[in-house]
């Protein structure tokens, strides 16, 4: 069937009127209906029949008109489906995020970027650092977002620090220490929460002891994951080093507090990795647009 005289029947069809079809299509009077003409010799069938001025449509007219709404609405939509993804309304978004963004700021600015983008299908994984790039390097996800200084050599894989933070030692709000400068021997002679074997935190206090030529500290416990670590500091064992971002809650309501260690400050730099692309498409620059605006706004003073 040509589609072209179907076109030019569909619009007849909702005209009435082969004049204001010529109108509306930028054709002649009998262009239109020299197609209309060719579109029944096609099907052997009489789609038109005059009506004073205007046209009414035959039976077989009214059926073939259902349909070929029917079929250029479903033409439309694939046009507006094409054109939302092309410009990042529409999709998925698959995500992949250690611990401190998956817990302290994804959320968040996920809800925001769903209302945003009702049409977008998002999805959030959690995994360690090794597992995040993985997923992205197999194509799993878009986008994974990673803490830590320590430098990313991939091949396929760049990165961004989209946001600032620090490691810092905390300790509860009546500890001893609570808001003192310390040196690190004194710090030491406290109780510590460890963070478990392989962890960047615990990996980043070592590399801070074996580089101070200090010993240990003299008595710990060793927790898996950020907020076990915390919520053991908070029933008072001791201090942990820990990301300022995931305790600034408590910083702000005086749970716990900050000890300053003369000497020392650990970048914690929350990065965006994305895969080395000639073009991001649309949908992954939509949101990492999203979440950089969100942060100029909110500031997310790490500090409380």
């Amino acid at each position: 069937m040509n589609l072209h005289a179907l076109r030019i029947f569909n619009d007849v069809s909702k005209t009435g009127s082969i004049t204001k079809s010529a109108g509306n299509l930028m054709l002649s009077q009998p262009a239109v209906t020299a197609q209309i003409r060719n579109l029944e010799r096609e099907l052997g069938l009489k789609l038109i029949e005059a009506n004073g001025r205007n046209i009414q449509l035959t039976e077989a007219g009214e059926a073939l008109a259902a349909h070929s709404q029917r079929l250029f609405a479903m033409e439309a939509e694939m046009e507006d489906m094409m054109q939302a993804i092309k410009s990042g309304r529409e999709g998925s978004l698959r995500i992949c995020a250690t611990e401190l963004p998956e817990t302290a700021l994804l959320p968040g600015w996920l809800v925001g970027y769903k209302q945003q983008n009702p049409r977008m299908d998002v999805e959030l994984l959690k995994g360690n650092s090794n597992t995040a790039l993985q997923r992205l390097r197999d194509h799993s996800v878009h986008i994974s977002i990673v803490c830590g200084s320590w430098s990313i050599e991939d091949e396929v894989i760049e990165s961004f620090t989209i946001m600032e933070d620090e490691l810092i030692f905390a300790v509860p709000a009546i500890h001893r220490l609570a808001g003192r400068e310390v040196t690190r021997f004194e710090l030491m002679e406290e109780p510590f929460v460890l963070r478990e074997e392989g962890s960047y935190t615990r990996k980043q206090l070592m590399s801070l002891i074996e580089a101070s030529g200090i010993r240990g500290p003299l008595s710990s416990i060793t927790i898996e994951g950020l907020n076990e670590t915390i919520e053991a500091v908070k029933a008072g064992y001791g201090a942990a080093l820990v990301p300022a971002l995931s305790i600034k809650t408590e910083l702000a309501s005086g749970e716990l507090s900050k000890v300053k260690v003369t000497g020392v400050t650990i970048p914690h730099p929350i990065r965006v990795c994305t895969k080395k692309l000639e073009a991001i498409p649309a949908h992954i620059r939509s949101f990492i647009s999203y979440i950089q605006a969100d942060i100029r706004e909110r500031h997310y003073d790490i500090h409380g």
